[in-house]
């Protein structure tokens, strides 16, 4: 404006709405120390709830392992008894074709579990098991038979009270039913 003219400007400045106040420097720092205040709980709360969470879910995750584990534990036992008793015919079956049992041995032990006593009985033995024993001599009433069904190693012993029959592969079957029997 120049200096020949007398007018003044005015300035008017709109009235500050409640809102937008002017605040005392003194109240400002309390309130944003109340306001730090209350996010630092919120913090506290949200991580709260967070490793509230991880540790359920940690918890449900440690429970499953071991469940998995006496599963696996389990199957681990039961494949290793199946495959021992696999293994043990195996051997025993080799040992056997091979000749290496006490066969004389086998006969005599179901004879006395045959309850005949001095009786009269038939044994039953695969016919090179008899051709084994063709020397020894057992109780004048005990006859032995050749019978081709019989597996090399198993006695059938026939009385007049019935059949007594030793059979490894059915004793081993016996074993493993009790293994079963006890992991259950």
């Amino acid at each position: 404006m120049d200096s020949r003219t007398d007018a003044r400007l005015e300035l008017r400045v709109p009235a500050m709405p409640a809102a937008l106040r002017i605040v005392e420097p003194v109240e400002l720092r309390a309130r944003t120390e109340a306001e730090a205040r209350g996010h630092a709980r919120g913090l506290a709360e949200g991580e709260s709830r967070i490793l509230s969470g991880a540790l359920q879910r940690i918890d449900s995750a440690v429970e499953e392992l071991r469940a998995a584990r006496e599963v696996s534990d389990r199957a681990v036992i039961e494949d290793s008894t199946r495959l021992a008793l696999v293994i043990a015919r195996e051997i025993v079956r080799t040992e056997i074709d091979a000749g290496r049992y006490d066969l004389e041995r086998i006969v005599r032990e179901a004879l006395t579990a045959s309850g005949v006593g001095r009786g009269a009985c038939v044994v039953h033995l695969n016919p090179a098991d008899v051709e084994r024993l063709s020397g020894v001599a057992f109780r004048v009433a005990t006859r032995l038979e050749s019978d081709p069904e019989v597996a090399p190693g198993d006695v059938h012993v026939s009385t007049q009270r019935g059949v007594l029959v030793r059979d490894v592969d059915a004793a081993l079957a016996t074993l493993a039913e009790r293994f079963q029997e006890d992991m259950q």
